[in-house]
């Protein structure tokens, strides 16, 4: 965990370094565009922008009749410090949304452009955004350092996959597998391994004994092509993993193909 909050900074601190120096104004906003994403896809800073995001809702309905002109000196600091946050955040995730329109729309025209450029006026001048990355990167810090002190050190070296949150653990890496409520696929082939099997980790998990075992699929010796189903969850499962790692663990998973299929975990990571 502490290798992975540590390297989820750097990556921050980059991006904001390269914010500070680039001259090009769209290339400004290319820069927020990737910060944001970031911050915003990590299951880490996901859960931790949705954690102060809970605790700003929950210090402002506390507050309650305190939020007024007349009383505002004497409103708790935490009511300011939460709606700070938002408010530099928000000056980010606008130029963020903006540009995800423009590359999802693929628009050219020199209006649409102008009509961006226009938002490095206050209060998103160049000063006011490094202030933003400031105190964005600040609030974030602090919440990577707490959860990585809390954190047991020992989990940096171990693999495990957290059945609750859908978070698979690689030496200190961390795989957000299931996105929605419903299990998927893949989650179901995680929790199979690490949950029903957790004693035999380095077994062959073949697609035939999943199928009845967790999924509840009767009919997979008789269906020739029911392989493909597990198949493909386990080559989505292996490219979430290369996606989120970007490449550093490519051969996490051995599986093959065809009715006798299966899935193994590369026993160096165990």
């Amino acid at each position: 965990m502490k290798a992975y909050c540590s390297g989820l900074k750097e990556k921050m601190l980059e991006l904001t370094r390269l914010f500070c120096v680039e001259r090009n104004v769209f290339q400004k906003f290319v820069i927020i565009y990737r910060y944001i994403t970031l911050i915003d896809k990590d299951p880490i800073t996901h859960d931790i922008l949705q954690k102060i995001f809970d605790d700003t809702v929950k210090t402002m309905g506390e507050a309650g009749d305190e939020l007024n002109e007349n009383n505002f000196l004497n409103v708790k600091s935490e009511i300011i410090h939460t709606n700070e946050f938002w408010v530099y955040y928000s000056n980010l995730k606008i130029i963020h949304s903006r540009m995800k329109k423009l590359k999802e729309c693929k628009i050219h025209e020199k209006s649409e452009f102008d009509s961006l450029c226009r938002l490095f006026s206050k209060p998103y001048s160049p000063e006011s955004l490094k202030l933003s990355f400031k105190v964005v990167n600040s609030n974030i810090f602090d919440h990577l350092d707490q959860e990585s002190f809390l954190e047991d050190d020992e989990d940096d070296k171990k693999t495990w996959f957290d059945d609750k949150k859908s978070i698979l653990y690689i030496k200190g890496e961390k795989i957000r597998i299931r996105r929605k409520s419903a299990d998927s696929n893949d989650h179901k082939i995680l929790k199979y391994i690490f949950t029903d099997n957790k004693e035999n980790l380095e077994d062959d998990f073949f697609f035939s004994e999943m199928a009845e075992d967790a999924f509840g699929d009767e009919e997979y010796r008789n269906d020739k092509n029911s392989w493909r189903r597990y198949h493909d969850a386990c080559l989505k499962l292996k490219n979430k993993v290369v996606d989120n790692t970007k490449n550093r663990i490519n051969d996490f998973f051995i599986f093959s193909s065809g009715q006798k299929g299966s899935i193994k975990i590369n026993p160096k990571y165990l």
